[in-house]
């Protein structure tokens, strides 16, 4: 029998069994029909803890390496643009492509991760370019995973790459 890695918890809620992480099923994108600047993803975090979404209040942006945790080639999901993104299929179809992540440079940017390319790179905080958050819980555990560094994008920049 296969473990099942990826749990749906019924409460609009996923937990990573490789992992001890919860993510949030739907993104935010799913969830107020809009994309979101870095500023507006961290008012949306504020209001879910102070919602209790899913009877917890200790939601957060993943760690770039969290968000890669979920990158799965051998599987994957239509986003909003039907194109295809590398998640388990028990997080919902019609998502963003990518999410914003804890990690910052200042006021000025804040690394988004593409589910997409498998890659992340920094994006200006008030560029609303396609950009969703999956809020997540818990303590990452890299023990299975072994995931020690994230790739970049390549000098795009569309993409926040490595214009600055």
């Amino acid at each position: 029998m296969t473990e099942q890695r990826f749990v749906d918890n019924g409460d609009g809620t996923v937990t990573d069994s490789w992992t001890k992480l919860m993510w949030m099923q739907e993104d935010s994108f799913l969830k107020l029909k809009k994309f979101l600047t870095y500023p507006h993803a961290k008012r949306f975090l504020d209001k879910f803890n102070t919602e209790s979404f899913a009877g917890h209040n200790d939601w957060r942006f993943p760690h770039k390496r969290e968000a890669h945790s979920l990158l799965d080639k051998t599987t994957s999901i239509k986003d909003k643009y039907d194109i295809d993104i590398y998640i388990d299929p028990v997080f919902t179809i019609g998502c963003g492509y990518d999410t914003w992540t804890c990690h910052t440079r200042g006021k000025i940017t804040a690394y988004a991760y593409s589910f997409s390319s498998g890659r992340g790179g920094h994006k200006e905080v008030d560029d609303t370019l396609n950009t969703s958050v999956r809020f997540v819980r818990g303590e990452f555990d890299n023990t299975r995973l072994k995931i020690t560094a994230v790739p970049q994008v390549k000098d795009m920049i569309t993409q926040g790459g490595g214009w600055r």
